[in-house]
């Protein structure tokens, strides 16, 4: 008999009343269809230098370049050329000058897509077709779109349009992300619907999505374990690497695997491009912030079948928290070759050297409160020190078929290396009164590998008179750790908030503790998007998963079968309704009473939602309800309270709605609200209780952008944004610390001279709000948030 059913039906029954309701609401936004439309194109206007030549060889070139898609390759230019195209022109304008005297003609689909034509006057007025290929790179790139909004992502099972994908997906452009200034994921993310962020320090944070840490990443669709974890360095994820950011919220186990039904992160890297550009970014703040971008993109050969890419960065700066600072080297190298028109191989490295004074944190005083003292406050010795580095390979090989699908190969390999020494921690609440307290000197090296191996095929189908489309793939991951530590002597050392001593001997760490783990998968997966009907399609598949687990000397290994199934139902050409169901597993360290590791946690995900895309993309929006059921949990056992069973249950549930793009011609924004709630469902001490308390039940967040010239390329630029959460708390010991709600804001102020040279002021926490922006613990881990700061910019395109 299902587990409560009344409680079920009645949540069903809420969540589909609030996605009707909110899906009236935002239907009801209209944008000039017309406006948006001019303005799609008007962005894409590229230079070109495309040699006369056979008018395949031209339409391939100018789709690569400009970011269109046109799919496959037929008989129809055969033995036409084309006059070539070069000049500064809009896509269409330039397809028309390439099929000048060709007899062809390109018709733009619903889609977004491009498909090649006779023209209505040619002698057999035939309507034939001829599919030409463009880089999917391109067809999905935000850079250079100048838009807040992006129509299709990465992010999922293959490369797909945001609203045909039946969960909630959000895409940080490359616009908004220099827009507002963000350079490190941990800043995006904070700017993301649904998502949290809990510092540890100037570069490391965990990311939490529906109430759960997301504990595992993807890099160009190549899953990567534990970023920015609370003892290693961010690794290789600086923002400006990266065309954009794609966000999946609720469980992705059928792409990774193994994981919490948080969601996944894909960070999508920027590719070489055929058309050569260079530009140089200088930054300076508060803080003594100081930053340097170059990027340089281009074909390395006369017909720009061999492209390369170069991002470099230099990011020094010291914080807000005394003797606090970072300073952070990467950089990035890529190469792209054409092998043929059809087939392209990519490959490159990312190489980072980071170091920074890590940071514990402030203790709460012993009665609770969160302590009420400077901001600048640093616990810690001036021996302190954290260095870190980390080195990703990657390979990309892919194939277009002739049929509009897709056979891909890649590899990624991430090495990371960190070096930890720290006396910060605290070990004891402070005395209110005497503001005394302790915190342990601790020593921490680690080394970790995450290699991955996976082959996919994309590919359509018909069946009973309908086109389909399958993806099937294998791949193989293996995640090793080795690491040590050990606690200083002396173990502890004596503090005063009020009066912290630097100038501390640095301890011998005379005993280290060795381990080493290593998780290892092997999985086939697969998926059918099945047409039903014009109006409805259905998305089934899943996942098998070999997994084996090894720590120090005990281990596990299993497999396990993670389903998936979705539902798409179009309103009309702007509307979708969906409804899907999405599974995951997490393997347990917990032993029952005869020694057998527990059996994984499982987890499954039941979400509502409606989408829209209106100007061929140029807005888009959703709203979603979702309900998580989190199982198998480790429950202490009633008869050996030593020993556990898998009886455990937390659920998580709760709505989300943003809007991406463009308003009006000049007017872009950026809004999103989330209301989350975690509970025990049963547990042998925490029954009843929030499960992430840290997880606040309301979250927004607002930008806006507003240009002064119908050229976005010279004139005023002006930004504000709003971010609100509502209050957050952590239990120890029945001490509770609670942080209220609070609200900051932030501002803009841009002016570009003209197509090369543009500055901009960035302002965050405009009002100076004094607030914690972590809360994990009675003894460590509670961070302020950043005071009002400011960044000056300057960006030069050569």
């Amino acid at each position: 008999m299902p587990k409560h059913p009344f409680r079920q039906r009645s949540r069903a029954l809420a969540l589909t009343v609030q996605v009707a309701a909110m899906g009236g609401a935002f239907a009801a936004l209209s944008v000039p269809e017309p406006v948006l439309a001019q303005e799609t194109e008007r962005q894409q206007v590229r230079q070109y230098d495309i040699p006369a030549g056979p008018v395949g060889d031209a339409l391939n070139r100018f789709a690569r370049q400009s970011g269109i898609y046109l799919s496959g390759v037929g008989a129809l230019a055969e033995g036409r050329r084309s006059p070539g195209l070069r000049g500064r022109f809009g896509v269409q304008e330039g397809l028309s000058r390439l099929l000048r005297d060709t007899g062809l003609r390109v018709v733009r689909q619903s889609d977004g897509s491009y498909q090649l034509v006779e023209r209505p006057d040619a002698s057999d007025m035939a309507l034939s077709t001829m599919k030409v290929v463009g880089d999917r790179a391109r067809r999905v790139s935000t850079e250079g779109s100048g838009s807040y909004a992006a129509s299709r992502a990465t992010i999922g099972m293959a490369e797909r349009s945001i609203k045909e994908t039946p969960q909630s997906v959000s895409v940080l452009t490359r616009e908004r992300l220099d827009d507002q200034n963000l350079t490190t994921l941990a800043d995006a993310m904070r700017r993301t619907t649904g998502i949290t962020v809990q510092n540890y320090g100037p570069s490391q944070y965990e990311v939490k999505a529906r109430g759960y840490v997301a504990d595992y990443f993807l890099v160009d669709g190549s899953p990567v374990q534990d970023v920015g974890s609370a003892w290693e360095g961010s690794g290789v994820f600086d923002t400006a690497l990266y065309d954009r950011i794609e966000v999946l919220r609720g469980p992705a186990g059928i792409q990774h695997g193994t994981g919490e039904p948080s969601g996944t992160i894909n960070l999508a890297r920027k590719r070489a491009l055929a058309d050569p550009q260079a530009s140089l970014t200088l930054s300076t703040g508060s803080d003594a912030a100081h930053r340097g971008v170059v990027d340089v993109t281009g074909a390395l050969d006369d017909e720009g079948r061999l492209r390369g890419r170069f991002v470099g960065v230099l990011d020094n700066r010291d914080t807000f928290i005394d003797h606090v600072d970072s300073d952070n080297r990467i950089g990035y190298g890529t190469l792209e070759y054409d092998i043929t028109s059809d087939t392209t191989l990519s490959f490159g490295a990312t190489l980072q050297d980071e170091e920074f004074r890590p940071h514990s944190g402030i203790p709460a005083f012993s009665d609770g409160r969160l302590a009420d003292i400077d901001r600048s406050t640093y616990l810690g010795s001036l021996w302190d020190r954290q260095t870190g580095n980390a080195q990703r390979y990657f390979a990309e090989l892919e194939h277009r078929l002739d049929n509009g699908g897709r056979f891909t190969v890649k590899a990624n390999r991430l090495e990371r290396e960190t070096r930890l020494r720290k006396s910060s921690e605290g070990v004891m609440p402070a005395d209110p009164a005497t503001g005394e307290f302790a915190t342990r000197q601790i020593a921490w090296d680690l080394k970790k590998q995450d290699d991955y191996l996976e082959a996919q095929v994309q590919s359509p189908f018909r069946l009973f008179g309908r086109s389909h489309e399958a993806v099937v793939g294998a791949s193989y991951q293996d995640v090793s750790i080795d690491q040590r530590y050990a606690f200083g002597d002396p173990l502890y050392r004596p503090g005063n908030i009020f009066d912290p001593v630097h100038a501390t001997p640095e301890p011998t760490f005379p005993s280290w503790n060795p381990l080493q783990a290593s998780t290892e998968q092997q999985a086939t997966y697969g998926q059918a998007r099945l047409n039903v009907t014009d109006a409805l399609t259905l998305a089934a598949g899943g996942r098998v998963t070999w997994w084996e687990t090894t720590n120090n000397d005990t281990g596990d290994s299993g497999t396990e079968f993670t389903p998936y199934l979705g539902l798409i139902y179009r309103l009309n050409d702007d509307l979708n309704l969906y409804s899907s169901y999405t599974g995951v597993f997490e393997p347990q360290t917990a032993t029952r009473r005869n020694g057998d590791t527990l059996e994984p946690r499982e987890g499954d995900q039941v979400e509502l939602g409606i989408k829209g895309a209106h100007g061929d993309g140029a807005l888009n929006w959703h709203a979603a309800v979702f309900h998580i059921e989190d199982t198998n949990r480790a429950f202490t056992d009633p008869d050996n309270p030593a020993f556990s069973i898998p009886v455990g249950e937390v659920e998580s549930e709760g709505f989300e709605a943003e809007i991406n793009g463009r308003l009006s011609p000049r007017w872009d924004v950026s809004v999103g609200y989330a209301y989350t709630r975690t509970d025990y469902v049963r547990d042998a001490s925490n029954q009843g209780l929030t499960f992430s308390p840290d997880t606040p039940k309301h979250n927004l967040n607002l930008w806006t952008r507003y240009r002064f010239s119908d050229d976005p390329d010279q004139g005023w630029r002006v930004g504000a944004g709003v971010n609100a959460v509502s209050g957050t708390y952590a239990e120890t010991s029945d001490v509770r610390i609670e942080q209220g709600g609070y609200t900051t804001y932030s501002a803009m102020l841009g002016y570009r001279f003209n197509e090369h040279l543009e500055v901009a002021l960035n302002g965050e926490n405009l009002s100076d709000k004094r607030y914690y922006s972590t809360v994990r613990g009675i003894t460590k881990h509670n961070y302020f948030g950043e005071p009002r700061h400011f960044m000056l910019t300057m960006k030069y395109r050569f």
